[in-house]
């Protein structure tokens, strides 16, 4: 479903604008900084090639917004086998690389001819002498239009934010000796100087203001945001051999992983396939998904955070991996138990998640003490899901609701994804009175659309 930009959204697209198409993006995490970098690039740059550098568990969110919003069809550099052949001939225009391989592909790049650059999570440049900063400044040299991009480009210390400064404004920020007397307190050592400090903040934050930083926080927005917000933010898996090798030859798989599952897997293959799909995809990116988890938390250090699953392996592995003080709200938790743990979740402040059963956790309670939600496994029938997250959006909550579909790239999760929106669009042109011609199964639907890739 397409999104449109939100006011503050536009505001940001006009001051990238506005600063030549050199800007520093920090919009707060969950502002929607990949949308804006793509909208502004379609309206100003128009659509000229642009080359997008980002972590790899981030270039399948990008790939995503950029094909569902805009109608472009991004190509995604995988591995470190460097192909330059694709890169010719009908060039795309947009190409995707992540870090971790970016040194290897530099040669293809560099000859592509992009205008464009959007440095994704650019605090991962912070170290000048690291590999994969070097290679980001080698990009960038001649290029017209950068966005570095960053919720948090200043993890720690102000010198850290100095190689992507420089790549950006090298005429202000020529020297990191200059910058670092002026703004990190050097200090000297046995070793020589030390640059582990801050000083001046407030000036060099107004700099940065004047020159070409763009920075919303959710607070400053509030009136701006919607009452419900969802985002489906696309992860990657640990093993992506594993899952192909699942999809397709499934009997064969499964009799290596489970032999005990193997005979009534061939008797029904297809019905077992779907349910042992979605539970692979869900051990895969768990991985990916407590680590959103903990940057999450990490980002906002004064609120609150309700994830839900389906499976009780993954409810453990979620209490088991996440660094925060948590409850857990399933089906062997009941009665009193159950409400001591929600009111724990209410008033205790150093309870900063709880994790849910979807069934167990998503009715009959309030958790408004959070204002996001995040599903970490989807469930089959679209009211489960809306109930859910409507434990967050009731009554007692005053923030805006930020709900996330944590799904695995290029698993059976996309499809459910895309047939459980369109399912919650049909239930809620129900309740609004508008006619509905779909039978709102969603298994079958996705049963039939498996069935038929098996025959192909």
């Amino acid at each position: 479903m397409k999104i449109k930009p939100l006011p503050y959204q536009i505001r940001s697209i006009k001051q990238i604008e506005a600063f030549g198409g050199r800007c520093l993006l920090a919009n707060e995490m969950g502002l929607g900084k990949t949308l804006t970098s793509l909208w502004w690039w379609k309206r100003y740059a128009k659509a000229d090639r642009g080359l997008i550098i980002c972590p790899a568990s981030a270039k399948y969110v990008w790939e995503h917004e950029a094909l569902n919003n805009l109608g472009v069809h991004p190509y995604v550099i995988e591995g470190t086998k460097v192909t330059p052949l694709k890169l010719t001939g009908a060039k795309p225009k947009l190409v995707i690389v992540n870090y971790d391989v970016l040194h290897q592909w530099m040669e293809p790049l560099r000859k592509f001819g992009f205008r464009s650059l959007f440095i994704d999570e650019c605090q991962f440049c912070k170290n000048p002498t690291a590999k994969r900063t070097k290679a980001v400044r080698l990009l960038s040299k001649g290029i017209s239009n950068m966005i570095a991009i960053s919720g948090t480009p200043l993890t720690n210390r102000p010198i850290e934010l100095f190689p992507i400064l420089q790549m950006l404004w090298p005429s202000i920020f020529p020297s990191q000796l200059a910058y670092a007397h002026e703004y990190c307190r050097p200090r000297w050592t046995p070793w020589g100087w030390k640059y582990d400090g801050a000083c001046r903040i407030p000036e060099l934050h107004d700099l940065l203001k004047q020159i070409g930083m763009v920075r919303y926080l959710k607070k400053d927005v509030l009136p701006e945001l919607p009452e419900k917000t969802r985002r489906v933010l696309l992860l990657a898996l640990s093993d992506k051999t594993e899952y192909q090798e699942a999809s397709n030859s499934f009997i064969s798989w499964i009799g290596k992983r489970n032999p005990a599952r193997l005979q009534k897997a061939e008797k029904a293959e297809a019905l077992v396939r779907l349910g042992e799909l979605k539970r692979l995809a869900a051990r895969l990116k768990l991985r990916a998904v407590v680590d959103w988890a903990n940057e999450w938390l990490a980002s906002y250090p004064d609120e609150k955070l309700v994830l839900f699953a389906v499976h009780r392996k993954m409810i453990e592995a979620l209490a088991r991996r996440i660094r925060a003080k948590s409850i857990v709200i399933d089906g062997s938790i009941s009665g009193r138990k159950r409400k001591a743990a929600v009111e724990q979740f209410r008033l205790n402040r150093a309870t900063r998640l709880c994790i849910g059963n979807i069934k167990a956790a998503g009715v009959a309670i309030s958790l408004t003490a959070a204002s996001t939600v995040a599903f970490c496994e989807l469930d089959w029938v679209p009211a489960n899901m809306t109930q859910a997250e409507d434990r967050i959006h009731r009554i007692g909550q005053m923030k805006p609701s930020w709900i996330w579909w944590l799904i695995a790239a290029g698993t059976i999760e996309e499809d459910l994804c895309k047939i459980l929106e369109k399912k919650q669009q049909i239930v809620s042109g129900i309740l609004d009175g508008k006619d509905a011609d779909d039978d709102l199964n969603v298994y079958s639907q996705l049963l039939a659309k498996y069935l038929q890739r098996g025959e192909e």
